[in-house]
């Protein structure tokens, strides 16, 4: 039987106590198969859970005026006595933004770094949760005991400080949950890769490796920051110019990175962007940055000649309330480009966002303002690890079941695909909402859970298929009209008909405010007394009036609200 069929065949729909798992050991996801982001991972222990991982991910065009999603995680309330712990690897967001809409529901303790911890607070005191929730950051030992569960914590090399991956070690056999990583020998902050490790956990035998599949379909070994570092340092002093420099925020490596070349350039950096001086201030008060950077308010820049400053902000995915969007289009109350001056995008570019971005770009170059990206020279570098590192971990630690997360599909099957390179002897591909045993028996799909996205509208949580998104995605393609009628004492109609549209185009206003009285009004008369008094069955009429309308004009079929007032 192949897996598809497995799957098919085994789909028992976990949504009670009495079918939990409980002897043996499993794994799922709630978020971060099959994209990148929302990570959330479960993994069970003879009826004891723990979760690692509680991240957001950025909404698309398919919500509109949305920003941000997080995992629906409804599953854990059929849990939440047996959740022992939430371990958190890094501190991004898509791995950690998600605690804070979520502080009310977690009881267990959240172990992070101390760098995680810094921000994982600064959004629990936004939300007044910082009181209810149990954050413990781990000890130097880097080991965590609980009843079912020892957990060891490894370090690896990432674009944050302090990430680690996680060996998950169980009576029924060692799991190794790497999170995000890759191997850089020269890491500009933090400690070094923990090759030893790694291969350590080889010699003493693994079950399964859940792995990062970012930069699985990307051949070759990643560069090392310390080279972005270098070629900053020279780019820098080529250029008179003020300098933009736009990165991620959580990017603290890189701002690092930034800070050092511009002191190299006799340079003063200001940062600009409030989750940018929140993650710095991170840094600095878990003593993380190693140059003393000489930061700047945004009111000294202005006062700062140009060929002494470098401006670090936020935008690079070309978000329209982000500093950079705000620069570009002068808007900034103290920062101002001018002709020649240089920006450059210090990032990749997120899946989707490709149209935003290059809006943004072509902005900028329209007011003669130079543009570099990592097309032109080395100002990024990939925080994940490319196909032959990711081959290198599995030679190293030689599990006997390889589970892909953390990327979409093809990522995936790239990585599944590495994985059997080197003879792994089981991979499973799964879905947000697949549980898999993986012992003591031969690993199988046991069950499905519901999963999904909620999201983020202030600081409330709805389900993604809230009617309210269903309508914005509606007005979005079709438009909306707006019928006001009056409906006299002798329940004839007023001549005054109101109507009103939004996204519609000139000649579909027309036709309906041309069309629509005589074709209601015939409907209208047809009706009984009794119905007359109807107000649903009139909205159905106006409904088919207008779409009757547009009929021979176009194919949309915009929302219809109507008004109908009664005299």
């Amino acid at each position: 039987m192949d897996f598809i069929s497995l799957v098919k065949t085994n789909m028992l729909k976990i949504n009670s106590s009495s079918q939990i798992p409980n002897k043996g050991i499993y794994f799922m996801s709630l978020g971060g198969i099959g994209e990148i982001g929302a990570n959330c991972y479960l993994y069970c222990c003879d009826g004891k859970w723990i979760m690692i991982d509680l991240g957001l991910s950025f909404a698309d065009e398919k919500f509109p005026g949305i920003d941000l999603l997080v995992p629906k995680i409804d599953f854990i309330d059929e849990i939440l006595d047996d959740l022992e712990a939430i371990i958190i690897s890094h501190g991004h967001e898509d791995h950690a933004g998600a605690v804070a809409y979520f502080a009310e529901k977690i009881k267990c303790p959240i172990y992070v770094s101390g760098f995680a911890r810094s921000l994982i607070e600064n959004r629990l005191k936004e939300f007044g949760s910082l009181e209810k929730t149990k954050l413990i950051t781990l000890e130097k030992s880097k080991k965590i005991n609980l009843s079912h569960f020892d957990l060891d914590f490894i370090a690896t090399t990432h674009s944050i400080p302090e990430p680690a991956a996680i060996l998950i070690k169980t009576k029924y056999g060692n799991l190794l949950h790497t999170a995000d990583w890759k191997i850089d020998p020269d890491p500009i902050l933090g400690e070094n890769f923990d090759t030893n490790a790694f291969k350590k956990i080889g010699n003493e035998g693994l079950l399964a490796l859940i792995g990062d599949s970012t930069n699985a379909d990307v051949p070759g070994y990643s560069e090392s920051e310390a080279k972005v570092k270098e070629e900053l340092i020279k780019l820098f002093s080529r250029y008179s110019h003020r300098i933009v420099i736009t990165c991620f925020s959580s990017n603290i490596v890189r701002l690092e990175s930034i800070g050092v070349a511009a002191k190299k350039n006799n340079r003063k950096v200001v940062l600009v962007g409030r989750s940018m001086k929140k993650t710095i201030d991170a840094a600095i008060e878990n003593k993380i940055i190693k140059e003393n950077i000489n930061f700047i308010t945004e009111e000294e820049a202005s006062h700062i000649p140009k060929e002494n400053l470098v401006i670090i902000c936020t935008g690079s995915q070309g978000e329209k309330k982000s500093a950079l969007y705000r620069i570009a289009y002068n808007s900034h109350k103290h920062i101002h480009l001018e002709k020649d001056d240089l920006v450059i995008f210090s990032s990749r570019d997120i899946p989707g966002n490709e149209k935003s971005i290059n809006n943004l770009k072509n902005l900028l170059i329209g007011q003669k303002i130079e543009i570099i990206t990592s097309d032109d020279d080395l100002v990024h570098v990939s925080g994940h690890g490319y196909a032959e590192e990711i081959k290198e971990m599995y030679n190293w630690t030689r599990p006997y079941v390889a589970i892909p997360v953390h990327g979409e599909l093809k990522h995936l099957v790239a990585h599944s695909k590495l994985a059997q390179s080197c003879q792994v002897p089981i991979t499973r591909i799964l879905e947000n909402g697949k549980c898999i045993q993986l012992a003591p028996n031969k690993p199988e799909i046991y069950g499905i859970v519901e999963t999904g996205k909620m999201i983020v509208e202030g600081r409330k949580l709805y389900d993604s298929e809230s009617n309210f998104i269903k309508q914005r995605r509606k007005f979005s393609f079709d438009g909306v009209v707006m019928v006001s009628i009056i409906i006299e004492e002798d329940l004839s109609v007023n001549k005054n008909i109101n109507i009103s549209t939004l996204g519609l185009t000139d000649l579909d206003q027309k036709e309906i405010k041309s069309m629509f009285k005589e074709l209601f009004i015939n409907d209208y008369l047809k009706l009984n007394d009794e119905k007359k008094y109807s107000d649903e069955i009139l909205e159905n009429l106006i409904k088919l009036a207008i779409r009757k309308c547009l009929k021979l004009t176009s194919d949309k079929k915009p929302q219809v609200n109507s008004h109908i007032l009664r005299i």
